[in-house]
């Protein structure tokens, strides 16, 4: 049966080039179309009659009897129908596991889960891909879709003493608690059954191909949906670390904690996942697809582009100084050129206040802010948006700001500063301008800021 959900496609944008802020915003956007999952899958996946070329590994397909298509994460749908125009008929089994309804038109059972936070369809859709692994054989050839987002999407708890609030609870401090991505899956690593390379063991019978598009930094396969797929060994003194950095023990459900203490006695908390043999993999996209992306865009537009790569995650307030430094340095240095800088990755956001907005909008904000209390006359720009269009807990990709902006804004009685305090950013822009907003893109390769001085 077929499955339709709604999904956000980029609109074309022509900017004003001068203004700084739309020529940033025309760049972010353009970026976007730029990294959709179903077009590189068209570019890197190649089936030549009998002969499937996955980069430079070929496998022949003609020695299995079926292909089982299993996808989690926000790019399932666009990466599911691409592997599904290449396969055709090929594919007899499946589940694609997304965070909202589409209109891209699959073949393959869908089932939308819930994110941040899993929901009863997590758990629905860790049973029924659990059950699906589990039926197939040698000549089964299983082709996981990951990407980000997957790790509360499809869920199935280690202990029955787990239950979904405790897991909801759970990634809520998880998220709240400033961990950064890998500190984070560690402990969800820990409680699941999936995570951590355990689905991947329960299918080590089959031949297994992964594809990625990643939400982590690059390289970093394990990380992606808490990897539920390659071979993993992971020493428990850092699930202890995170949990000891965070103060997590007072803030997790009793049947968390409970067990977690019971790793403490093993030194190699994940042994039992580490499966002979690896599965076929190929990254697809991450966070550099993006970077390179935009710098070429914003090259094109005339600017002298610097990539800061050092700053790929860590406080936003610190990032944020760093980039704003950079920024004003390098106009130093070319007083009379457009320049820009181009950074990516993911930053931490504490949650203290009860407002609404997200990492990109705080990080605009304050970036801002900084821009204008730095005195600079020269026309500045600040974006950072969200490559899934999502920001914390608006509707929101990001924003895109100026010192001007910040300023007249004062001047209406719109202090910035509060806004940060309260972590209530979104409602800045909204009253002042400045979001941006693309919905939901059926990818996910982190975050891209982008900053400009003319």
């Amino acid at each position: 049966m077929r499955s339709s959900i709604f999904l956000f496609r980029p609109q074309s944008f022509t900017p004003n080039m001068a203004d700084l802020k739309e020529i940033a915003k025309s760049v972010f956007l353009r970026t976007l179309t730029e990294i959709e999952p179903d077009s590189v899958i068209n570019q890197k996946v190649r089936l030549d009659g009998e002969t499937l070329a996955l980069g430079d590994e070929q496998i022949a397909i003609d020695a299995y009897d079926e292909v089982v298509l299993i996808g989690m994460g926000k790019a399932s749908l666009k990466m599911g129908a691409a592997v599904e125009a290449l396969f055709g008929e090929r594919i007899k089994r499946g589940i694609l596991v997304t965070d909202r309804r589409s209109p891209v038109r699959v073949r393959t059972d869908v089932i939308v889960a819930g994110h941040p936070l899993p929901d009863d369809n997590s758990l629905k859709a860790g049973e029924k891909i659990v059950s699906l692994v589990r039926s197939c054989g040698a000549r089964s050839l299983i082709v996981f879709l990951i990407s980000g987002g997957g790790s509360s999407l499809v869920e199935s708890p280690l202990s029955p003493l787990i239950s979904l609030g405790n897991l909801r609870a759970t990634n809520e401090v998880l998220i709240r608690c400033g961990a950064a991505i890998d500190e984070i899956n560690v402990i969800r690593k820990s409680l699941s059954r999936i995570k951590g390379g355990r689905l991947g063991r329960l299918a080590e019978n089959s031949m297994c191909i992964g594809l990625y598009v990643s939400d982590v930094n690059p390289g970093d396969l394990r990380s992606i949906a808490s990897n539920p797929l390659l071979p993993e060994t992971v020493d428990a003194g850092k699930l202890f670390d995170v949990v000891t950095r965070f103060n997590l023990v007072d803030q997790l459900p009793a049947s968390v904690s409970s067990l977690l203490r019971e790793w403490e006695s093993d030194s190699m908390a994940y042994r039992e996942n580490a499966a002979e043999g690896q599965p076929a993999t190929l990254l697809l996209l991450d966070n550099s697809s993006a970077v390179r992306a935009a710098s070429k865009l914003a090259t094109d537009s005339g600017f002298r582009v610097e990539v800061d790569a050092d700053l790929i995650e860590g406080d936003y307030r610190s990032v944020a100084d760093r980039s704003v430094d950079h920024l004003l340095n390098l106009k130093s240095s070319f007083p009379n050129e457009r320049v820009c800088v181009i950074s990516g990755g993911e930053v931490s956001c504490s949650v203290r206040g009860d407002g609404i907005g997200g990492r990109n909008q705080e990080f605009v904000l304050y970036s801002a802010a900084r821009l204008a209390g730095s005195g600079i006359r020269e026309q500045t720009a600040v974006l950072s948006g969200g490559t899934d269009g999502i920001d914390g807990n608006s509707k929101a990709a990001g924003a895109v700001a100026d010192a001007d902006l910040v300023i007249k804004a004062a001047e209406r009685g719109a202090d910035a500063s509060i806004f940060i305090s309260s972590n209530d950013s979104h409602s800045f822009f909204r009253k002042v301008g400045g979001l941006v907003v693309t919905g939901p893109t059926g990818s996910n390769v982190r975050d891209l800021r982008i900053l400009m001085a003319q």
